[in-house]
């Protein structure tokens, strides 16, 4: 590829504590002609763009490099960590969590999933995930004792319930998973169309999981991301219990008990990153999530359906 000059545009800027986003072009002369090309330039201080790099050159050489289910392109990654990748094209899942295409969306995503799940890419095995939550939820019950006691029971009954259910059977056969995929980090475009294109971003985390880490977690992320979105609760769990239910009629690998156990294990590390790690999180948030969580362990999609009902 010949790249000329990279350039801002719009300035448009997300930063954070953790992350500093923009969006910017460059001329691609790629293919015969000169065209430009959208770009994102991300900076992180945990340096994973080189992580993220790698998992996506690995996924797109697997197959997930084109339509309809691909991972973004990746352009380098400089050697003070930004990682330069091509803007995917559509608008982010978060945007259609209810309303009319909620539906087209649900169905997107699980097609990406189970054909994510069944390509033959090695990525790095993550680390076992049952010490990591049990030490979160420590931390999150002395921040409940200090700052969010109405909390403080469903959080440790959560953690007595999770407990022994963290390690997955060993017989359970890893799969490559996105690690972090929640409705910022899939984009859909023409979600009319079958299939619609599904480009997924944001491969920090990517690597070799069991197959119902990335199911749970996207369905906690429904309910977490479309509440900040101020979108109606009922809605929304609609949406996560028609992901649930459509990964399991199309053939998912992985069964009711272990995404029950993985949407509580995601609900966890949210509100421990929310409260704890990122901070600024309502403290409100942990006594709701901290009893969905429970409820989801105990009762599977049967507690979010009661949810949209409002019979909780």
């Amino acid at each position: 590829m010949g790249v000329g000059e990279v350039v801002v545009t719009r300035h448009r800027r997300r930063h954070s504590t953790f992350l500093t986003e923009v969006q910017a072009e460059m001329d691609d002369r790629g293919g015969g002609g000169w065209r430009k090309v959208s770009l994102v330039l991300k900076h992180d201080s945990h340096r994973s763009g080189r992580a993220a790099e790698q998992a996506a050159h690995h996924l797109r050489a697997a197959g997930l490099d084109r339509p309809p289910y691909q991972v973004v392109r990746t352009l380098g990654v400089h050697p003070a960590g930004t990682l330069v990748t091509e803007h995917a094209a559509g608008r982010p899942w978060a945007l259609s969590l209810t309303g009319p295409e909620a539906g087209s969306a649900v169905e997107a995503v699980v097609g990406f999933l189970t054909v994510l799940q069944g390509v033959p890419a090695e990525l790095p095995p993550r680390p076992a995930l049952h010490e990591q939550t049990l030490r979160r939820l420590a931390e999150l019950a002395e921040f409940a004792a200090m700052r969010a006691r109405d909390g403080l029971g469903a959080l440790q009954w959560l953690a007595e319930l999770l407990d022994p259910l963290l390690e997955p059977a060993r017989t359970v056969r890893l799969v490559a998973g996105h690690g972090d995929l929640h409705p910022k980090n899939v984009y859909l475009d023409g979600l009319a169309a079958i299939p619609p294109l599904v480009t997924v971003i944001d491969l920090d985390h990517a690597g070799m999981y069991e197959p119902a880490l990335d199911i749970g977690y996207a369905i906690c992320q429904i309910l977490v991301t479309g509440t900040h979105l101020g979108l109606p609760q009922d809605e929304l769990a609609r949406a996560a219990g028609a992901l649930w239910g459509s990964y399991r009629s199309r053939g998912g690998l992985a069964d009711d008990e272990r995404i029950a156990v993985q949407v509580a294990r995601a609900f966890v590390q949210v509100l421990h990153f929310e409260l704890i790690g990122y901070g600024g999180g309502g403290r409100h948030a942990l006594a709701r999530w901290a009893r969905l969580a429970t409820e989801v362990l105990d009762e599977g999609p049967g507690a979010l359906r009661r949810l949209a009902r409002g019979t909780r």
